[in-house]
C-alpha cells in the first residue's frame, strides 16, 4: 500500500470534522468514542470547539470535536503525521481548558462549587510515526500520593499499532469502528462491507475525496445551532432544579400534614432512602 492510496483516511483533521458533523457522524462517532470507553454511548449535543483565550493577544483555537454525553464532555482529536511530547502538551493544553471551562457548576442554592460528577475526557487518535510500542495509554492525571483527578482522563490511541494488536490478538471485530478509520477507500471496500456504520464512512470518504471538505452549516447555521444548544441546556438545567424543588416542597408539605416517609416515598416514587436524604440535606422537619 503506497503512502498515496494511504491518503484521505480518517487521519485528516478536516475529513474527520466534515464527517462527524455530518448528519450520519453522530452514529459513526458515537460508536467510535463507545469501543474507546468500552461502553454505550448516545451524543446529546455536539459542543462549541472554540476554546476561550486566556490572554488577550491570543488567537482564538478551535479544537476537533466536543460532545456532551451523559455524565462525560467529550473531545476527539486526530493528530496527523507523527505524535510526539509536544502535541501530548498541545493537547493536554486543550484538556485543561475544556477541564476549566466545565469544572465549575451551581448547587441548589445557586452558589458556585467544583462539579465533581461530570467527566471530562479527551480522545486522541494518533496516525503516523510515534515513539512507542503501546497501542493505547490511559492518562490520568494526579500525583504519587494517590490523589487524582478522578474526571479527568485522556485516551491516547497510537492507530498503527493498535491496528496490529487488534490484527495479532484477533480484536479486529471489538474495534472495527476504531479500524476503519485507518482505512483507505480501496480497503473500506472488502472491510466489514455490510456494516451500516462502515458504509456510511466509506461513502462519506468517497464524497470527501471528490468534493473537498463538506461542512454540513454555514457559520451562520452553526452560530444559530450553538445559541439554541445553550438555550436548551439553560431550559433543561432550569427544569431539572424546578423538578428538585417540587420534589422537596412535596416532601415538606407531606411531613407537616403527619404523612410517615414511607408515604411519602410511595406518593413521590422515589425510595425511603432517598427521602431521608432529602429531609437531611434541606433540614425539613420531620
Amino acid at each position: 500500500m503506497t503512502k498515496k492510496e494511504k491518503e484521505a483516511v480518517g487521519s485528516g483533521d478536516d475529513f474527520f470534522k466534515a464527517v462527524m458533523l455530518s448528519k450520519k457522524g453522530k452514529k459513526i462517532l458515537e460508536q467510535i468514542i463507545g469501543q474507546v470507553l468500552g461502553k454505550t454511548v448516545e451524543i446529546i449535543d455536539f459542543i462549541n470547539t472554540e476554546l476561550g483565550k486566556i490572554q488577550k493577544i491570543e488567537k482564538g483555537k478551535r479544537i476537533d470535536v466536543i460532545v456532551k454525553i451523559d455524565g462525560i464532555i467529550a473531545n476527539v482529536e486526530v493528530n496527523t503525521n507523527d505524535y510526539n511530547y509536544v502535541k501530548f502538551f498541545r493537547n493536554f493544553a486543550y484538556l485543561v481548558n475544556l477541564f476549566n471551562r466545565y469544572s465549575v457548576t451551581e448547587n441548589k442554592d445557586n452558589e458556585k462549587i467544583y462539579d465533581l460528577k461530570t467527566e471530562i475526557i479527551q480522545i486522541n487518535l494518533n496516525f503516523g510515526k510515534v515513539n512507542t510500542k503501546e497501542a493505547i495509554l490511559i492518562n490520568e492525571f494526579g500525583n504519587d500520593k494517590g490523589m487524582k483527578i478522578k474526571t479527568l482522563k485522556s485516551y491516547d490511541i497510537f492507530m498503527d499499532n493498535f491496528e496490529k494488536f487488534c490484527y495479532d490478538n484477533g480484536e479486529v471485530d471489538k474495534y472495527k469502528y476504531i479500524l476503519m478509520l485507518n482505512k483507505s477507500e480501496e480497503e473500506l471496500g472488502s472491510f466489514y462491507p455490510e456494516d451500516e456504520i462502515v458504509k456510511d464512512y466509506g461513502e462519506a470518504l468517497m464524497k470527501y475525496k471528490s468534493e473537498g471538505f463538506i461542512y454540513p452549516y454555514t457559520h451562520d447555521e452553526e452560530k444559530d445551532m450553538i445559541h439554541n444548544t445553550e438555550k436548551q441546556l439553560a431550559y433543561d438545567e432550569g427544569v431539572d432544579a424546578g423538578v428538585e424543588q417540587t420534589k422537596i416542597d412535596v416532601i415538606k408539605n407531606m411531613l407537616t400534614a403527619g404523612s410517615k416517609i414511607e408515604n411519602i416515598a410511595i406518593a413521590l416514587g422515589i425510595n425511603v432512602d432517598e427521602i431521608e436524604k432529602i429531609i437531611n440535606e434541606n433540614n425539613l422537619d420531620n
